[in-house]
C-alpha cells in the first residue's frame, strides 16, 4: 500500500462532525478507517465505503491494531454528555493517551485533534479543562500534530435558542445576554478538517477556526425573531445562579452542572474572533454567517 493509499483513521466517526469528515474524505477519494463502539452507526459508514473497527479507545490492543497502516489519525472523540464512569473527566484523557501511544508506535505521520478556542487549564468548565489537557497529550505524544481549535458550534447554541422560541416562545439568555461570542457551523468545521487532512505541509501547530459573525445572545434572539416573525420572551439566567448551580447540581446531575458552567463561561467571556479570516483564506473555506444559518434552520 502506497502512502497515498493509506487510510485515515477517524476516531469519533459516529458523531455528527466525525461522520461528516468521513463522508467528505471518501468523496475526495481518501480511504477511511472509522473506529467506534456503536456497531449500528459504524455500519452506516461502512455502507458509504468506510472500513470500520468496533473498539473502545481504552482497549490498547484494539487501538494498536486500528492504527496499523494508517497515514493519519483524526479525533473528535469527546464525552461531553457523559457522567459517572463515562464522564469526560474519567474517559477522554486516557482514551487520547491510548490513541496517541498507538499512533506513535504505528509510525502514524500526523495526529489531528479537534479542540476548541481558548481552552485553558483553569477554565470554569471541566470539559474545557479536559480539552486543554488532551491538547498537551497530543503535543507531547511524539507524533507530528495539528490542533484544530474551533469556535462554538452553531448547531448547539443557536439551535437551542431556536428550539426554545419555537416550542414555548421563550429564549434563555445567560447573564444579561450582551456578551459576544463567535460561532461556526459543523459542516464548515468538517470542511476545514478535510482541507487540513489533505495538506501534509500543515504540521505541529494550532489552527483557530471560526465564522464571520461575532454576536451576543440578545442579537441572536433578535435575528431569530425577525426570521420567524415572532416576539420571544427573554429568560435571563443570572451569572451567580449559573456559577453556583455548577457546583450544587454536580452531585446529582453532572451533565446539567457542566452546561450551567458553560452558560457561566458564555455570560462572562468575550469570545469574539476577529482573526477568523486567517484560516479561512489559508484553507479556502468561506464559513457560513450566523444570518445564513438562522435563515436555513427557520
Amino acid at each position: 500500500m502506497t502512502n497515498s493509499q493509506q487510510p485515515i483513521l477517524i476516531a469519533g466517526a459516529t458523531g455528527a462532525l466525525g461522520g461528516l469528515v468521513v463522508r467528505k474524505l471518501l468523496t475526495a477519494g481518501v480511504p477511511v478507517r472509522a473506529i467506534g463502539r456503536n456497531r449500528e452507526k459504524l455500519s452506516a459508514l461502512a455502507a458509504v465505503g468506510a472500513e470500520i473497527v468496533i473498539a473502545d479507545l481504552l482497549d490498547r490492543a484494539a487501538v494498536a491494531r486500528a492504527c496499523e497502516g494508517v497515514a493519519q489519525v483524526y479525533s473528535t472523540v469527546n464525552n461531553v454528555m457523559g457522567r459517572g464512569t463515562s464522564s469526560p473527566n474519567r474517559v477522554d484523557i486516557p482514551a487520547h493517551a491510548s490513541l496517541c501511544a498507538a499512533a506513535r508506535e504505528a509510525g502514524v505521520r500526523r495526529f489531528v485533534f479537534l479542540s476548541g478556542r481558548d481552552m485553558t487549564a483553569d477554565s470554569p468548565v471541566d470539559f474545557f479543562r479536559v480539552k486543554h489537557a488532551i491538547e498537551n497529550v497530543v503535543r507531547d505524544s511524539g507524533v507530528p500534530f495539528v490542533l484544530i481549535q474551533a469556535s462554538a458550534f452553531m448547531e448547539t447554541w443557536v439551535g437551542m435558542l431556536i428550539d426554545g422560541i419555537r416550542k414555548n416562545g421563550t429564549a434563555a439568555l445567560f447573564g444579561d445576554g450582551r456578551t459576544v461570542g463567535n460561532y461556526i457551523a459543523i459542516d464548515d468545521v468538517a470542511e476545514f478538517s478535510l482541507r487540513i487532512l489533505t495538506r501534509p505541509d500543515v504540521v505541529n501547530e494550532g489552527i483557530e477556526i471560526g465564522g464571520p459573525s461575532n454576536v451576543s445572545g440578545e442579537q441572536l434572539v433578535a435575528l431569530i425573531e425577525a426570521q420567524l416573525g415572532v416576539r420571544a420572551k427573554r429568560r435571563h439566567v443570572p451569572k451567580a445562579v449559573l456559577w453556583a448551580g455548577g457546583s450544587l447540581v454536580r452531585p446529582f446531575n453532572e451533565v446539567a452542572a457542566r452546561f450551567m458552567r458553560m452558560g457561566y463561561y458564555t455570560a462572562t467571556t468575550d469570545a469574539r474572533f476577529t482573526d477568523w479570516t486567517t484560516a479561512s483564506t489559508r484553507f479556502g473555506v468561506a464559513p457560513m454567517s450566523i444570518e445564513s444559518f438562522v435563515a436555513a434552520l427557520t
